[in-house]
């Protein structure tokens, strides 16, 4: 089938190639030697065209800031790349809107495809493109080939329902070609030797995703698919809920926010009277079009708003979330009586800290705390009495360490104290701090107020003493507790190369 329609295009005489002078005009735009004279004299053949050129030179929408008198002026203020765009553009449409209608609404479908190119056109200039003009002629012919169709096959449109939109045209040419229009386009302009930009986004303009946004015809494919969504809004009478699809694509396609849509849609409908008297037709009455401006901007606004308030709950249920997981985690690392951290944690710390004590040659010191005949309060006040003692003890052993520092529960009324940059000598400084809370500090008990010791032991690594594993220098501060028990409790003994020799 569609092998028999584009033999049936090649030789179709009711659907003719470009007009000479847009030929003339394609084969300038392939000729890297072009140049101001060779293309004023090929426009000033058609002087209907040369009037449309120094029009579009003049005009509110291209004007610089000055005045173009004649042909020559007005090319040169276009620029070389624009003027034969614009030129190729007007020739191309005013050749293909003299062709009668068979089964399609023609006075429709250019409405569609100027306002569409217009739109594309809007959409490029957001994003700070150089090749509008281009992008504005890839527009206007994306739908070239629904004519071209028509005319080779009158009634294939036929039992189209009016109120078909332009997503069910696609989609009817697809089941029954295998192609829709936009691949059929791209056929065709390649046909009529028109530049590889052109083709590549006419037939991506279906599908703007399928090429890379970075390649100049991925842009343009998403401006023109863009560009075609917000004239169905503006010519259909589409619910204008329907702008979600429209924001959505904006969003996701070129990075548009609501806000800027607006804008944008406001500057497709503002160009619209200029953009009728260029191309002598008449495009959407003014005053409708601003009434689905002005809606389409509140519900956009509105919808903004409401994309920003969900995004805020978002933000805040996966803060809630990440600190519920951090509260879960932390409580899994501490003893549930004292708060203090845990065998299982403190085996992670010390691995870690021992570590890049090693690495780095800096100083780690571990303290024992094991509490002095804490047996004999368990039996004379009770277990409640002794779990207070030990929360209590927990707080006086963190009032005199650094917060970045580890205190663990070992088991019982063990504690440890993980030191890391801290030497001998000030480890020792904080021993004695805690030994002297310890004293003076009372405890509430069931049937009176009582004080604790404990015997400290601590060992170091760094300084004189090195120890081949955090197994040994945990052993090492044990061993000191015990000694700091048998020299008579209440006191702290120091774990250095002289212990370490004696115990060898």
């Amino acid at each position: 089938m569609l092998a028999q329609l584009q033999e049936k295009l090649k030789t179709a005489v009711n659907f003719p190639s470009p007009p000479a002078v847009a030929q003339q005009i394609i084969a300038l735009a392939g000729d890297p030697d072009v140049d101001i004279v060779k293309l004023t004299a090929t426009i000033s053949k058609d002087p209907g065209l040369s009037a449309k050129i120094l029009r579009v030179a003049n005009s509110p929408i291209y004007s610089k800031r000055r005045k173009s008198d004649n042909l020559r002026q007005a090319l040169v203020v276009l620029g070389l790349n624009a003027a034969t765009t614009l030129a190729l553009s007007f020739s191309l449409v005013g050749t293909y809107k003299k062709i009668k209608s068979v089964g399609i609404d023609y006075t429709s479908f250019w409405r569609r495809a100027i306002l569409g190119a217009s739109a594309a056109r809007a959409f490029a200039t957001a994003q700070r493109v150089n090749n509008l003009e281009d992008i504005f002629l890839a527009a206007l012919l994306q739908d070239i080939a629904v004519l071209a169709i028509d005319r080779v096959q009158s009634d294939f449109y036929s039992s189209l329902p009016e109120s078909a939109s332009h997503a069910d045209l696609s989609a009817y040419e697809s089941a029954k070609l295998g192609v829709d229009h936009a691949e059929l386009g791209k056929w065709l302009l390649d046909h009529w030797k028109l530049p590889e930009f052109l083709c590549l986004a006419v037939e991506n303009s279906h599908a703007p995703t399928r090429a890379l946004r970075e390649a100049p015809a991925g842009i343009a494919a998403r401006c023109i698919a863009l560009g075609g969504e917000c004239v169905d809004i503006l010519t259909l009478g589409q619910k204008l809920t329907d702008l979600n699809s429209l924001k959505d694509h904006a969003q996701e396609w070129l990075g548009i926010e609501p806000e800027a849509l607006a804008d944008i849609m406001s500057n497709i409908v503002a160009e619209i009277p200029e953009i009728a008297r260029l191309f002598d037709t008449t495009l959407l009455d003014p005053e409708a079009a601003n009434s689905i401006l002005e809606q389409a901007r509140e519900l956009l606004m509105i919808r903004n708003l409401q994309a920003i308030a969900q995004v805020h709950d978002l933000q805040e249920s996966s803060s809630h979330l990440e600190a519920r997981t951090v509260e879960l985690e932390d409580k899994q690392r501490r003893d549930p009586l004292t708060g203090l951290f845990n065998r299982g944690h403190l085996d992670q710390v010390l691995a870690a800290e021992f570590a890049i004590a090693c690495r780095d040659g800096s100083p780690l010191s571990v303290v024992f705390a094991d509490l002095d005949r804490f047996k004999l309060v368990n039996d004379t006040y009770g277990h409640p009495s002794g779990d207070a003692v030990l929360i209590g003890t927990a707080k006086l052993i963190l009032d005199v360490v650094r917060t970045s520092d580890c205190v663990a529960r070992y088991g019982g009324e063990e504690f440890v104290i993980v030191l890391p940059g801290i030497g001998m000598d000030a480890a020792a400084a904080v021993c004695d701090r805690l030994l002297t809370k310890l004293r003076n500090t009372p405890h509430a008990v069931s049937g009176g107020v009582i004080t604790t010791t404990a015997s400290l032991g601590l060992a170091t690594q760094g300084g004189g003493c090195r120890y081949g594993s955090v197994a040994e220098l945990i052993e090492a501060a044990d061993r000191s507790v015990y000694a700091a028990k048998k020299a008579g409790r209440n006191r702290l003994v120091r774990c250095d190369s002289q212990t370490m020799a004696q115990s060898a």
